[in-house]
């Protein structure tokens, strides 16, 4: 029995535009579930904006299955297959 995590990862607002995507489907192969840390690390570009110093960086939302991360471990939340992420940018005001 082959072991993976496919997992997808929405962006909204500005993110889409800067990404130049929406929606991106992640696989993880070797595994029955990983971390939300070593899903975002496969997409580097997003990587790069969400996570600082080791942390979410201030002011972005990031879903786990429906549940805010900061939740559900942060970037050590548990990630399953099917899992579903969604990542939205700091909002501006004003």
């Amino acid at each position: 029995m082959v072991r993976i995590v496919k997992v997808k990862i929405s962006v909204y607002t500005y993110l889409r535009e800067k990404l130049g995507w929406r929606e991106k489907v992640v696989e993880i192969p070797g595994k029955d579930q990983a971390t939300l840390e070593e899903v975002l690390k496969q997409v580097p570009e997003l990587y790069e904006l969400v996570v600082v110093d080791g942390r979410i960086a201030e002011g972005y939302i990031v879903f786990v299955d429906g549940i805010h991360a900061q939740f559900v471990g942060g970037l050590n939340a548990v990630v399953k297959d099917g899992s579903e992420i969604a990542v939205f940018p700091p909002g501006g005001g004003g």
